[in-house]
């Protein structure tokens, strides 16, 4: 009944003298240049628990990469253990039981376009080339959101070798603790090598919301946003994106974009009451809203998001759009020379009505997620600089200094501050699965 993906059974070791070498350790953002000691190119679970036994041996740090995507790099560490779980992505599908089994290396688009042949999808990001790894370990904030939640709130239970080389099964029932800490905080504990995700029914056809603004309307667009999020039904999710990087990228130039997507039932009176409003929200300079396939649609903000990047990020979680918070903002975005990515997702439906006590993905009463990447240039301390500055700023109107670990530069305090809550939780699990600190996330439960 099922659909199976297979791999082949052997990786291979890839030391710095392979020709492979400096290709396997580059990960997305290019201003990231880590030299791991060894790379294991992982192509099963005997791989892996090898991998992690040959670190035990070598008194080595581990680090993990499934798509390699994380802003700040943190798949990849200086004179650490590299496990490669990229050729791990074998994919299954249970049309029945409404079950994909997911390896870690997968990518969005090998698991979406395997789930539509059944007309279901996993609630994944909203990036085609994204993989499933960091998703569904740190959250996971896709087009699904407002109707099923997080990825991370769809994960059934997850295959993971632990410090000790031993592979584990966890779930609801077997290792629940561990269970509640790696659906939001799951790079400190082990290596999941495989995923079991809830799917749900999602059409083929979908409407497909993108409409691009001038950016003198930023402010009452803004407004709007607010008060249709108020009441906004959970068939829709969207972003608002402000960037001074023309479409073409070459030059500048501001724009607002909302892009969004709609999997409901399409009517005259959904039409009227739900999508138009979006399209309104000033004079539009484009709008290219239309039915589209789902899998055109997740893959449309691709082009953001292609390899040669070089950027730093950070991100913050807050309750509302305070007023004070936004002119920080749009005065920084207004008198900077630094290409600038704004992303506002607007949170609302079942993201913020599952218990906050249901994992480690604590924050459920939040309005929006704000992301700021900029674009590092000839003047990486210029740029360094100005995103420090501007997370300090907005820090004091932030949702309880929380951040968005996925999409966040990594240091100590937004660690601390995004975490707090649960930390203490996080520490005594981190001593019980990984007493001896093997799995080095920059995030340090313990040293």
């Amino acid at each position: 009944m099922g659909h199976d993906v297979r791999m082949q059974k052997t990786g291979q070791k890839i030391e710095s003298n392979h020709p492979l070498y400096h290709f396997k350790r580059k990960v997305w953002n290019v201003h990231v240049d880590r030299h791991p000691a060894i790379i294991f190119e992982c192509k099963n679970e005997a791989d892996v628990i090898e991998a992690v036994k040959y670190a035990q041996e070598r008194n080595l740090k581990i680090t993990v990469r499934g798509g390699g995507f994380h802003p700040a790099g943190k798949s990849v560490k200086d004179e650490a253990v590299l496990i490669d779980l990229s050729l791990m992505n074998h994919i299954h599908v249970d049309e029945v039981t409404k079950v994909a089994t997911v390896g870690a290396g997968a990518k969005i688009y090998e698991i979406d376009e395997l789930t539509q042949e059944y007309g279901l999808a996993v609630p994944l990001g909203s990036c085609a080339n994204l993989g499933v790894s960091g998703l569904a370990l740190g959250g996971g904030l896709g087009y699904l959101r407002a109707k099923y939640g997080l990825t991370s709130d769809n994960v059934i239970a997850v295959h993971m070798v632990t410090a000790k080389g031993e592979l584990i099964y966890v779930n609801r029932f077997e290792h629940p603790s561990l269970f509640w800490a790696i659906r939001g905080a799951g790079a400190n504990f082990g290596v999941v090598t495989k995923f079991e995700l809830k799917l749900y029914p999602v059409g083929q056809y979908i409407l497909g919301i993108d409409v691009v603004y001038d950016y003198k309307d930023v402010q009452q667009i803004l407004e709007k946003v607010e008060e249709y999020r108020k009441f906004a039904v959970d068939d829709i999710s969207f972003n608002v994106v402000i960037t001074n990087i023309a479409p073409n990228g070459k030059g500048s130039i501001s724009t607002v974009r909302l892009i969004g997507m709609y999997i409901g039932e399409l009517s005259l009176e959904v039409e009227e009451k739900i999508i138009q409003p979006l399209l309104t929200l000033a004079e539009p300079i484009t709008d290219n809203t239309e039915v589209m396939t789902y899998t055109d649609m997740q893959k449309k903000f691709d082009p953001f998001v292609q390899e040669g990047f070089a950027i730093e990020g950070i991100s913050l979680f807050f309750d509302e759009l305070n007023q004070e918070a936004i002119n920080i903002l749009l005065d920084e975005f207004n008198k900077t020379d630094i290409q600038v990515t704004i992303h506002l997702l607007e949170l609302h439906g079942q993201i913020n009505r599952i218990s906050t006590y249901e994992s480690a993905f604590t924050i459920r009463d939040g309005s929006y997620l704000l992301i700021v990447d900029a674009e590092i240039g000839a003047n990486p301390e210029h740029t360094s600089k100005w995103i420090r500055q501007i997370y300090e700023k907005l820090l004091p109107y932030s949702y309880n200094k929380t951040s968005y670990l996925n999409s966040s530069h990594e240091n100590e305090e937004v660690y601390r501050n995004s975490y707090k809550c649960i930390h203490n939780t996080l520490v005594r699990l981190k001593k019980e699965y990984d007493p001896y600190n093997l799995f080095c996330s920059e995030h340090k439960l313990i040293e």
